[in-house]
């Protein structure tokens, strides 16, 4: 994880309070996925589509955005990220099944 510059800050300004929260995308992408289990997300399932778009998904089925990106910049955060038992997969086009492929092919 330590090859892309992590793009979310580590803190936000509370609008309403003007005090700094901790920014939880910060959290998830430094730790990976050890990090999400503690806040209860887990990567399940990883679509990588035709155009090179990337959309993750967590154990109840909601997406995961700090994991979301283009194939090629969040590609081996999600292998070092992804637990045993997630699903890797390929959408070619909007109307045919999705391809579950092997952790090594996708």
């Amino acid at each position: 994880m330590d090859t892309i510059k992590n793009p979310y800050p580590e803190s936000l300004a509370d609008k309403a309070s003007a005090e700094k929260v901790p920014d939880t995308r910060h959290k998830v992408r430094t730790g990976g996925y050890k990090i999400m289990k503690n806040i209860g997300q887990e990567i399940r399932t990883i679509i990588k589509t035709q155009s090179g778009m990337v959309l993750v998904f967590d154990n109840k089925g909601e997406q995961i955005p700090e994991c979301q990106g283009q194939y090629e910049q969040v590609k081996s955060h999600i292998l070092q990220d992804a637990p045993p038992r997630a699903v890797f997969s390929y959408a070619f086009d909007y109307e045919s099944k999705l391809k579950t492929v092997s952790r090594e092919e996708w």
